[in-house]
């Protein structure tokens, strides 16, 4: 079962860091950024049951704080906008803090304090993902910097608790986010120019 979901759960962060990704270098990316968002929400549930089962609370905690932030980049980019509702924004946040308190608090009652390498590399995890979800719905480039962040911490932390597939799949999922990373910084610095 554990297998099965390495790649589920691998596979469908993969793909969905590719589509979004290519969505960069295209003109009419809706498509492809929906597609992406939808593939990242379908394979959550099988890296927070494998967080869960290895109690990695506050890694847990983290990618399911991280569904509003995928819904809000479904959102956006259905309606193909940057700017979410003022109110929608601050729920999200809201949300995303309560979860990661809740992770952080959790694992620190499992374990009496941060004692672990795992608990640490957890709280790291915390600022690339979240940061890069929040950030990658708004479209700014230093989103995929953030997740290069979570992908490096992500992947010490599945080589640790002896999930190889998705180790593998965190290292591999570096290049697409170097490429998206490399791809929005130059449209920025394009963008800036024309100003």
């Amino acid at each position: 079962m554990e297998v099965f979901l390495q790649f589920w759960g691998g596979a469908g962060y993969f793909l969905a860091k590719v589509l979004l990704v290519r969505a960069e270098f295209v003109n009419k990316d809706k498509n492809l950024r929906l597609i992406g968002w939808f593939l990242y929400l379908f394979a959550l549930p099988a890296w927070v049951i494998l967080l869960i089962s290895k109690q990695s609370w506050i890694a847990a905690s983290i990618e399911t704080a991280g569904v509003p932030a995928i819904i809000l980049g479904i959102v956006m980019t259905w309606k193909q906008t940057n700017n979410p509702n003022k109110i929608i924004d601050w729920s999200i946040r809201i949300f995303t803090c309560l979860m990661i308190l809740f992770g952080v608090s959790y694992s620190i009652y499992t374990f009496n304090g941060i004692r672990t390498f795992s608990q640490i590399l957890e709280i790291i995890i915390i600022f690339g993902y979240l940061v890069s979800n929040y950030l990658l719905a708004k479209r700014n480039p230093f989103a995929w910097l953030m997740f290069m962040v979570g992908l490096i911490s992500m992947s010490v932390l599945m080589y640790i608790q002896n999930k190889p597939i998705l180790t593998i799949q965190q290292l591999i999922s570096l290049i697409p986010a170097i490429i998206g990373f490399i791809k929005n910084m130059n449209q920025t610095k394009l963008k800036n120019k024309k100003e």
